[in-house]
């Protein structure tokens, strides 16, 4: 025998070409999905977040034309409640301008009504307290200059509406209302 047979053949070390191709596979098989999914969930955030700027910006706008329309609701109200007080006070029927004033109060869940004299005395108001003394409210300063509806912010999300009450040469004085709208919160979409 020659020493060549008698040598058992030496096995190769390392991997075969299939046993390297099936690994290959393998991690194929594991990070493309992985990648896949990891994209994927990176287009699902941008959307999300898009979606949300997107949501945010309607509560705006529908906050804001909510507060738009509670402005000119209160005014309308408030300049066709002048046209009843006008009348009333030419007629010096007081007595009928305080059950306008406290229906009105109860009907439109307004805060208080007062009719002031264009010397700035509260002649009558739902709040019986300011009544005989001076108007001392934010806008005292501005009535006597008001000539229209006007409406503005006070404090707590009130809304001060101003209107004079005009006779047929003179001021008679001004109505003020004070109203808080509700507020509306609008439900999260998750």
């Amino acid at each position: 025998m020659t020493e060549t047979e008698k040598t058992p053949a030496k096995k190769k070390k390392g991997l075969s070409a299939q046993a390297i191709v099936s690994i290959i596979i393998i991690c194929l098989l594991i990070v493309v999905p992985t990648a896949i999914y990891l994209w994927k969930q990176a287009e699902i955030n941008k959307l999300k977040k898009q979606q949300e700027t997107q949501i945010n910006a309607f509560r705006a706008d529908a906050k804001a034309k909510i507060d738009n329309c509670n402005k000119n609701n209160i005014e309308t109200l408030t300049r066709v409640f002048s046209w009843a007080v006008r009348s009333e006070m030419l007629r010096n029927n007081i007595d009928q301008v305080n059950t306008y004033m406290t229906t009105l109060v109860k009907a439109a869940d307004l805060n208080d009504i007062s009719v002031i004299k264009s010397d700035g005395m509260v002649v009558l108001s739902t709040n019986k307290k300011y009544e005989g003394n001076a108007y001392a409210g934010p806008v005292a300063s501005q009535l006597s200059t008001i000539n229209d509806v006007v409406s503005q912010n006070g404090q707590d999300n009130n809304i001060i509406v101003i209107s004079p009450i005009m006779g047929l040469d003179t001021r008679l004085g001004s109505i003020v209302i004070t109203y808080t709208p509700k507020t509306y919160v609008f439900g999260n979409t998750e």
